[in-house]
């Protein structure tokens, strides 16, 4: 039987207690698998596969979200040995280790029900969302957990977005990354469609979420999943997801428009460099964070919005 962490705040319920921060998950697992069930069962897939699906979902994303925390996150030191891995109950989990593993688990669900990995993905990318926005939500529970450096003056000061920490205001980027996860799971549902191209939508995903998601963990200073205490490794995957949705839609693009793919193609190192150097000036120049971060939302945009546009070029099958 797992015991408790005492320092975890906790929730008392029919007389069993569990972490609140757990509770929240939990909701959000919920909400993710009924709405993939509407949407699967509107969609008119075969029998079976919505429950197929999200269990493999949930099995895989649970394996990958524990296996990235414990071979990436150097926070203490070291990576996690073996042993460590397995005791699950001690927390240390990937956020964007867990969506890559739902989204393995669908594709696998796909190719033993013979349907569209791409569309099935479709489907799923939404649902991920509401599950993104509940364990933000769950996050504030975690002690120093989900927010920002200390910020350097009272602009927000009694918002809900700050809290007190010992030195000053952080910013509760948590909030933040739910209402990005709302917002994001709003626009993929509106985006799907039985006219377009299968797996467009999670291509959308892709450039949505990992250009948002490379400014929230760049907000983020709890040393979660961090190398060297400095390199965020979910910054650096979320960069990945971006990429990749940009690569593969300048690869569709390239026989129809070059120009636009290779211009997408270039978007991406120039980024990358660009991002790291404003990284390094919101830690050690006296530049306006404000400044910093717009400017870092920009150079995210560039390829986010060529990707937009190359999916727009390629929208219809061939």
């Amino acid at each position: 039987m797992f015991v408790l962490r005492e320092d975890a705040a906790k929730t008392t319920f029919l007389g069993i207690e569990f972490y609140t921060f757990g509770l929240y998950v939990a909701v959000g697992i919920a909400l993710a698998l009924a709405a993939l069930a509407l949407l699967m069962r509107r969609a008119k897939v075969k029998a079976g596969t919505a429950q197929l699906s999200g269990l493999l979902a949930l099995a895989c994303g649970f394996v990958f979200s524990r296996l990235f925390f414990g071979f990436m996150d150097e926070s203490l030191g070291q990576t996690l040995p073996l042993w460590a891995m397995l005791r699950v109950d001690t927390g240390g989990y990937s956020m964007i280790g867990a969506l890559i593993g739902a989204s393995v688990g669908m594709v696998i669900s796909a190719k033993i029900t013979g349907q569209h990995p791409g569309r099935m993905l479709d489907l799923l990318v939404p649902c991920l969302m509401l599950f993104v926005a509940c364990e933000r939500l769950g996050e504030r529970w975690i002690e120093e957990f989900g927010v920002s450096r200390y910020l350097s003056d009272n602009l927000l000061q009694g918002s809900f977005l700050t809290s007190e920490g010992d030195f000053g205001l952080r910013l509760n980027t948590y909030y933040l990354e739910s209402a990005v996860a709302l917002a994001l799971a709003a626009a993929l549902y509106f985006d799907l469609s039985p006219q377009r191209r299968p797996g467009d939508t999670f291509l959308k995903f892709l450039l949505l979420f990992g250009g948002t998601q490379i400014l929230m963990e760049s907000l983020r200073y709890d040393q979660h999943m961090t190398v060297k205490a400095y390199v965020k490794l979910q910054q650096v995957m979320a960069m990945m997801l971006m990429g990749a949705g940009v690569i593969a839609l300048a690869c569709r693009c390239w026989r129809k428009r070059r120009g636009l793919s290779l211009a997408a193609f270039i978007s991406l190192p120039v980024a990358v460099g660009i991002g790291v150097g404003i990284e390094f000036m919101i830690d050690r120049t006296a530049v306006s964070h404000y400044l910093l971060y717009a400017m870092f939302l920009a150079v995210v945009c560039v390829p986010v919005a060529l990707g937009l546009m190359m999916r727009k070029e390629t929208a219809k099958r061939e």
